[in-house]
């Protein structure tokens, strides 16, 4: 319950002010090399939908918080690797729903 509300937390406090949208985020138009040119508040934030989004859909409605760290470390390395990818492709190649 502690991570849900940290999640929330964080999310409510910088969701106004994301640097890539007023209102709605489109994931699919960020590139890598803007994903590693953000805050690490604008990351966490990132992170936390990708979690969701590549988790699958009947598994419980926990955020794992060491699996988001190791996922955001492969997809920190990937994308200074692969700056023009788009946030997607990088997504897909390091944290595919399993």
């Amino acid at each position: 319950m502690k991570v849900i509300v940290a999640a929330f937390t964080v999310f409510a406090a910088i969701g106004a002010n994301f640097a890539f949208a007023a209102d709605d985020i489109d994931m699919s138009t960020i590139k890598c090399k803007d994903f590693i040119a953000s805050s690490n508040d604008e990351i966490g934030t990132i992170m936390i939908w990708l979690e969701g989004f590549y988790t699958k859909e009947n598994d419980p409605p926990v955020l794992r918080v060491n699996k988001m760290t190791k996922d955001g470390k492969a997809m920190g390395t990937y994308c200074a690797q692969h700056g023009e990818d788009g946030l997607i492709t990088a997504a897909n190649a390091v944290m595919p729903v399993q």
